[in-house]
């Protein structure tokens, strides 16, 4: 007879399988009239998550999903979430790569905006995480000489430059939603799936159709609460 330890993994595993099996296939974004899955179905379904694993969904949406922002008083809530969040990964797993991938398309995004707007220097963008030390070199360069290890930076450059929001914010999802139907779990059939999953459901989502005033505030929103400091320097240095 097997032990309570094993007869526990054993569910967790069946709870996980049986709530990636529920969820039905993603469209690409801009590429269907309806959703389908809507928030109040991914949430029933979210319910077969373990507590702790759904405390970190929430978490997660919190800081990285654009219409939920405002949620936050100001920059220095959203820097202690990500803080947290990144201090909570392995630096070597696929849930903190995502992460700060995701911040970084954020992070170029404003740099290239802030350059456009008259920007001499990336000031704290200088602290972004892989990519701040670049910006400070060849902030005057184009494309930063980043274009080799992100090569989505040479459309997005022509976008921001057509200073047109919703153009911008249709570029942005198309490179994630590119990014994310690439990726793949280490650990399939678990948590990491549920969370490439909600990635792409963030992002068609974000596509659905809907007012365009709304549209284009909302992803002001977006760019403008990208952090302002190297949230994980900040944070090894308050740990230390």
């Amino acid at each position: 007879m097997r032990n309570r330890k094993e007869v526990g993994l054993s569910f967790t595993a069946y709870r996980y399988t049986m709530l990636l099996s529920s969820l039905p296939h993603l469209p690409r974004p801009y590429e269907y009239q309806r959703l389908p899955i809507t928030r109040v179905q991914l949430e029933q379904r979210l319910g077969l998550l373990e507590t702790q694993d759904r405390a970190w969904i929430d978490a997660l949406e919190r800081l990285l999903v654009p219409q939920r922002l405002g949620h936050f008083d100001d920059d220095v809530a959203l820097l202690r979430s990500a803080r947290q969040l990144l201090g909570k990964l392995d630096p070597l797993s696929r849930p903190h790569a995502w992460l700060q991938w995701w911040l970084t398309l954020n992070g170029l995004t404003a740099a290239l905006r802030l350059r456009q707007h008259g920007g001499i220097a990336p000031g704290p963008l200088a602290e972004l995480p892989t990519v701040g030390r670049q910006l400070v070199r060849h902030w005057s360069h184009p494309l930063f000489q980043l274009d080799h290890r992100h090569a989505y930076l040479e459309s997005l450059a022509a976008q921001v430059s057509s200073e047109r929001a919703e153009v911008l914010e249709r570029a942005l999802v198309e490179i994630a939603w590119a990014h994310f139907s690439r990726q793949r779990a280490d650990h399939p059939y678990g948590l990491e799936d549920v969370m490439l999953y909600l990635y792409r459901w963030w992002l068609v989502e974000r596509a659905a159709p809907r007012d365009t005033d709304v549209a284009r505030e909302r992803f002001l929103r977006w760019v403008d609460a990208i952090p302002a400091q190297d949230f994980v320097t900040h944070f090894e240095t308050n740990a230390s």
